[in-house]
């Protein structure tokens, strides 16, 4: 049935029986890994667990700093150990395990650890367990989506991550209200200690039908001899020639700079309104139902389009968020905050890397996408930052940055970022071809 959106007919030289098990997998291993990651959420759920645990507004500022650096950094600096040559999926398979087994490790350590050593010792050690979980996830995210853009057809990788994002949304509400009984009835720590217990169920679940993708017989992802020595000579390269992707990379590290702030909407959210920390799972519900409909709506948009449309939506919905938080008289109002966040995830998820995808030749797409994650992944380290403003000058003036920068990444993508389609596009027509 979903299978109907993708209009497989257009396609008639891969309309296969190996395309629609590959849309199948991919459909059922975003939703559930989705639907797992609403237990543990790091915009909503982590910072909140770690107020509670004892952390102050800096070590609370540190958690989407520490999540996206781990995910994000060590790509450029282990793509060659990791991805030497050969099929991908082993690769995806294997660090896919060793990132679900982490949560696992930090249900444990919730449960037996954090209540037995001080709130000095224990937030350092869950913000390590934090980061150390995320680069697990990080080991195999350029090996999975080149193994996305080998499976599925360019004009159908918008609409798959709108279909995996919507189905996870969807899911992710019953996560939501799932979170808000568990912190309700169960004590502290046992609570979120079974909240990753539960997160590492789902992603398990997730995990089989990684299995079932059949990966094509193509171009393997190696480095051949004749090329730099090493990612970062050829990374050196890509950006001295290609002006359109150093314009990007500026717009995306003031995206992640200014999405930075959403760390704290929760926590603000808490103390302001004096809400019991069970709100955490409200305000996940808000956000999964705002998935829902962002999903449907920005999947369609980036296969009609194209992306770049998306990514200046992302900067402004980031600013957004950060303008009613800092502005909303009462809860509901503030909620808003929570659907802002929402249509950035979304969009996020379904353009970041499609955009990044499109910029570059098959060759050199795990560089790109290795490259984009790597330069701007730490300047999200502003997070900390943030930490500090809020600390030392209050929540409003923290969000008043945070929104200053979502406007300045919009601006830059609409200026000074070329959509590939359109260039493209101008080739085909120049060359007499449609």
């Amino acid at each position: 049935m979903l299978l109907k959106v993708f209009q497989l007919s257009k396609y008639p030289a891969i309309d296969s029986a190996t395309l629609r098990s590959n849309l199948r997998a991919h459909i059922m291993d975003g939703a559930l890994f989705g639907f797992a990651m609403s237990f543990v959420s790091f915009n909503t759920i982590l910072p909140v667990f770690i107020q509670q645990v004892g952390g102050s507004a800096v070590a609370i500022g540190s958690v989407p700093v520490l999540w996206i650096i781990g995910l994000n950094f060590p790509q450029a600096i282990l793509i060659r150990l990791i991805h030497s040559g050969g099929p991908i999926k082993p690769s995806v398979l294997r660090y896919g395990l060793l990132h679900r087994c982490s949560f696992f490790v930090l249900g444990l350590v919730t449960f037996f650890v954090v209540t037995k050593i001080p709130s000095t010792a224990s937030v350092p050690l869950l913000l390590i367990l934090i980061f150390l979980t995320a680069v697990g996830g990080s080991l195999g995210v350029p090996a999975w989506f080149h193994l996305f853009t080998k499976t599925t057809p360019m004009k159908l990788r918008g609409r798959l991550q709108g279909v995996r994002q919507l189905l996870a949304s969807a899911l992710g509400i019953l996560g939501g209200t799932i979170v808000t009984l568990v912190l309700s009835v169960f004590p502290f720590p046992q609570n979120f200690g079974l909240l990753f217990i539960i997160a590492f169920s789902f992603s398990m679940m997730s995990y089989r039908y990684l299995f079932k993708l059949i990966e094509p017989r193509a171009e393997p992802m190696s480095y051949p001899a004749e090329r730099a020595p090493s990612i970062m000579a050829d990374g050196r390269a890509i950006i001295r020639r290609d002006k359109n992707f150093r314009n990007f990379l500026l717009a995306d590290a003031f995206t992640l700079m200014a999405m930075s702030a959403s760390a704290f909407y929760a926590v603000y959210a808490i103390e302001k309104f004096n809400l019991p920390s069970s709100y955490a799972g409200t305000f996940t519900v808000i956000v999964m139902a705002g998935m829902v409909v962002g999903n449907i709506v920005f999947g369609f948009l980036a296969d009609s389009f194209g992306h770049k449309g998306n990514l200046i939506l992302l900067a402004g919905a980031s600013a957004a968020g950060s303008i009613v938080a800092m502005s909303a008289g009462n809860i509901l109002v503030y909620g808003l905050t929570f659907i802002f966040m929402a249509w950035t995830l979304s969009l996020q998820g379904i353009s970041r890397l499609s955009f990044v995808a499109e910029l570059c030749t098959e060759r050199d797409r795990p560089t790109y996408i290795a490259l984009t994650n790597t330069l701007t992944a730490p300047t999200v380290t502003i997070g900390i930052l943030f930490g500090w403003i809020a600390r030392a000058y209050g929540f409003p003036a923290m969000f008043s940055a945070g929104a200053v920068i979502g406007l300045l990444a919009a601006a830059c993508l609409y200026f000074f970022v070329v959509d590939p389609r359109s260039y493209k596009a101008k080739i085909i027509r120049a060359d007499g071809k449609v």
